[in-house]
């Protein structure tokens, strides 16, 4: 499930709803994990990471399909034996474990990120210097025109007025802005050549993977 869904996550950033219903009998796993777990444990892990993915989608912040997959992997894998004896991944950690690492995943590559263009933000208010430097990318906008799932920090209207915002919403399409910034391009309005903020739709499902192997192999070790 994680495999095929994972590269369809990377080729569209979507996954047909059809899909999942296909994958929820993988759910009837909890039948056969049950009696490994400590409920209390597994109910707070379960709670806890699917109570956060559903309000990031209400913040539009994180698709459905990242919520749905969750749902079914915290049911589907409560309890794993990793390679490295882990209680923790046995009794019912193990949805939390899951996206404990693949957050840490995504926070090293926004680190490295961080490195990258730190150096880019230093003239911005504090705030949106740091979620720039760990999320955004500085890019020409004949780039960013010819590019794909990467959707503008910077906005510039039609007067020549410029707005810098934080996040973007993942209901937004990204071809409206490459064909929106290629008007502006074909009316001379800016200059092909003007670099702007943009950040990466990120394919969370790829993460939720790594995360996922990551957990089969060393557990919890702590």
């Amino acid at each position: 499930m994680l495999v095929h869904t994972s590269i369809l996550d990377i080729k569209y950033r979507e996954v047909d709803p059809k899909i999942w219903i296909y994958y929820s009998f993988l759910s009837l796993f909890i039948i056969a994990n049950i009696h490994y777990l400590f409920l209390p444990i597994y109910i707070y892990s379960f709670i806890i990471t699917n109570v956060l993915f559903f309000i990031l989608y209400k913040l539009s912040l994180m698709g459905g399909a990242d919520l749905f997959l969750n749902l079914i992997l915290s049911l589907a894998n409560a309890s794993v034996f990793p390679l490295i004896p882990s209680n923790f991944s046995v009794i019912g950690l193990e949805p939390l474990i899951i996206v404990l690492y693949s957050s840490i995943i995504i926070l090293i590559f926004s680190m490295l990120n961080f490195v990258k263009y730190y150096r880019y933000v230093k003239n911005l208010p504090f705030s949106k210097r740091i979620i720039f430097a760990l999320s955004a990318r500085r890019v020409k906008i004949k780039d960013f025109i010819n590019s794909k799932f990467l959707f503008p920090l910077t906005e510039i209207r039609e007067d020549g007025s410029v707005i810098l915002r934080e996040y973007f919403s993942v209901e937004e399409d990204d071809k409206y802005w490459r064909e929106y910034y290629a008007k502006l391009v074909r009316e001379g309005k800016i200059s092909e050549e003007t670099y702007i903020w943009v950040t990466w739709g990120i394919p969370v499902i790829p993460f939720m993977l790594a995360g996922y192997v990551l957990s089969l192999i060393i557990g919890f070790p702590f």
